[in-house]
């Protein structure tokens, strides 16, 4: 293919709506394309995150940049496939072939802006050295770059790899184009509904919105009199008839065996087919669809049928169909072909969504039941206690244990991550807590031993925060080891000057046989104890401002001023839910919303 014509589709709109959807769908950003000679022939400098940026400021850096590019662009190159990998500074990069009739048209490579492996101080200083930069800044800049696992890297090559297919399929279909077509009207036509059904794929319809205003866009721009998508049953070896424009609705949900006629051979083989007339076709007697209510269309003649695939995987099918015979052109064919891969990406998307849905409602599940079944009576004292899972489940989780000798166990921690991976871990850290809090006379001691536990058994990017305390209601005293968790504060009426519980250690997992401090506190009469996990404290408005532990503060001090001798450990939680919930701008909490409280009346 001319470069030239590769400049002219990389300055259309249509790349450009590509690229935003790369970048919404995987956060991930095209950087450069280079011909098939080697030459550059797009370049975004500018959306270097800003870590590249400071080490290709560097003569050094450049070099060992361009480095990793080179390894990347010559993978892609060699193999036709995507390639991703660690850069130099850690960040993922990648590089993909645009291919036009299996020849490669460029490559075109960027960066996901997350690392292989954390970015240690020490990868810092190694870069901080060699590129004679300013280890500060370098450690700023990484400080917030996160790790991506290798699940992750996975669906990112997969993405890229659909993603890669979809460019080529639209380069090819816009080359047929330029090459067959010289009407202008019928390409900018053409072209802007393959950008509309783009549209479609990215927006926020639901799964059968989406598939029925792309069967009714797709009949139109075939001048077809019906078209229809078939979403392959795995299980049953079937394809069921899943969204329709032309056919009656009661169709809907018509099975085909995969081999059964044109529809089911396109299945099986993974190969279109364009039928010009099907009175001539072996394949089928009659092409008259009938409804479960024994309604039946007209019979079709001609039909253009495409599979849909994505990651080598058969998804379904999509067709259309005219009453009279059509000779399907090579056009048709491209054009099927390039709705096909987002039709295919679509309800591949919605499988994904419905399987993160399970692990979803699973990791509900198991956070609600490791949560106690009721508040624990204690004489002098009055507790409750609150958890807002978040709409994305994430790893908080209290519980108060009553000891036979009376005694009070207090647990609030927060797991790393979310979802169904940290609801395990959160079952795991309540079984290592119930066990140690039973056997440990000392809270420094079950810690130091929950730690060693977690540092053997969880993955290295994995950690837990936990506030452990034992409470001797007889004499008030809470012996406790907070371990990088947010300190618990104790409020007094009679004294506005709240005292914070922060002796302990660092968090959980990640050092062995590191050592843990004990302290103790006296509760007295009128203190209130609250407990709780960041998704308190880091709450945002509609500004982006956090609730802070000020305004935590500032909640407590000014209630209890208010209600003095009338206020009790429920109320004091409500209030301070309910005044975090006015705050934030949002409708659900992003991260689990925990508190706890305890009151001596006595």
């Amino acid at each position: 293919m001319a470069i030239n014509f590769l400049k002219e589709f990389l300055s259309s709109s249509d790349w450009k709506q590509m690229q935003r959807l790369l970048e919404e769908s995987a956060d991930s950003s095209i950087l450069w394309v280079v011909g098939n000679t080697g030459h550059s022939v797009l370049r975004a400098d500018e959306n270097y995150h800003d870590l590249c940026k400071l080490i290709r400021s560097s003569e050094e850096g450049l070099k060992r940049c361009r480095s990793s590019h080179q390894s990347r662009l010559q993978e892609a190159k060699t193999t036709g496939k995507p390639a991703l990998s660690a850069c130099y500074c850690g960040l993922m990069g990648f590089a993909m072939p645009l291919l036009l009739d299996n020849d490669i048209a460029g490559i075109a490579g960027g960066c996901h802006n997350r690392a292989e492996n954390p970015i240690t101080m020490e990868k810092c200083a190694e870069i901080s050295r060699a590129c004679n930069l300013d280890l500060k800044e370098i450690m700023k800049l990484a400080e917030n770059i996160k790790h991506i696992p290798k699940v992750e890297q996975k669906r990112l090559l997969n993405t890229l790899s659909v993603f890669s297919r979809m460019v080529s399929l639209v380069m090819k279909w816009m080359n047929r184009l330029f090459l067959t077509i010289k009407l202008e009207d019928q390409y900018t036509v053409k072209l802007s509904a393959l950008s509309e059904i783009g549209n479609l794929a990215a927006s926020e319809l639901d799964w059968e919105g989406m598939l029925n205003a792309i069967t009714g866009k797709t009949k139109a721009l075939l001048n077809a009199d019906a078209c229809s998508i078939y979403v392959f049953d795995q299980k049953h070896q079937e394809l069921i008839l899943s969204a329709t424009d032309g056919l009656p609705a009661t169709v809907l949900g018509q099975r085909i065996k995969i081999g059964e006629g044109i529809t089911g051979s396109v299945a099986k083989n993974r190969v279109s087919a364009a039928i010009e007339d099907v009175t001539k076709e072996p394949r089928t007697k009659s092409f008259r669809v009938s409804s479960k209510t024994g309604e039946r269309s007209p019979s079709y003649r001609s039909i253009l049928a495409v599979p849909l695939i994505a990651q080598d995987r058969l998804i379904g099918v999509i067709d259309v169909r005219t009453l009279q015979p059509k000779a399907w052109s090579q056009i048709d064919v491209h054009f099927l072909s390039i709705i096909a891969g987002q039709v295919a990406g679509i309800i591949e998307k919605d499988k994904f969504r419905m399987e993160i849905s399970r692990d979803l409602e699973a990791a509900k599940y198991v956070q609600i039941k490791l949560l106690p079944d009721s508040i624990p009576e204690v004489e002098g004292y009055d507790i409750a206690a609150l958890i807002v899972p978040s709409s994305q489940v994430g790893g908080d989780y209290y519980d108060l244990i009553k000891h036979e000798d009376g005694r009070l166990s207090i647990v609030v921690a927060d797991v790393s991550g979310k979802g169904i991976s940290a609801a395990i871990l959160m079952a795991n850290i309540q079984g290592l807590v119930n066990s140690y809090a039973k056997r440990d006379a000392k809270t420094s001691d079950a810690i130091f031993n929950i730690n060693n536990v977690l540092y053997e058994s969880t993955e290295i990017e994995k950690f837990v925060t936990m506030f452990y305390g034992i409470l001797d209601p007889k004499t008030g005293i809470l012996t406790y080891t907070n371990a990088g968790h947010n300190p618990p504060f104790v409020y007094n009426a009679k004294n506005t000057e709240p005292q914070s519980l922060e002796a302990g250690g660092t968090v959980l997992g990640i050092i062995k046989n590191i050592g843990y401090s004990e302290e103790m506190f006296q509760l007295k009469y009128g203190d209130f104890l609250v407990l709780y996990s960041d998704g308190v404290t880091e709450t945002h408005n509609e500004h982006g401002e956090l609730f802070g532990v000020e305004r935590l503060h500032q909640t407590v001090i000014k209630y209890m001023e208010e209600k003095r001798d009338s206020i009790n450990a429920k109320d004091l939680l409500n209030h301070i839910h309910d005044t975090v919930r006015d705050f934030s701008s949002v409708t659900a909490f992003t991260d689990d919303f925990t508190l706890v409280v305890i009151s001596k009346f006595e």
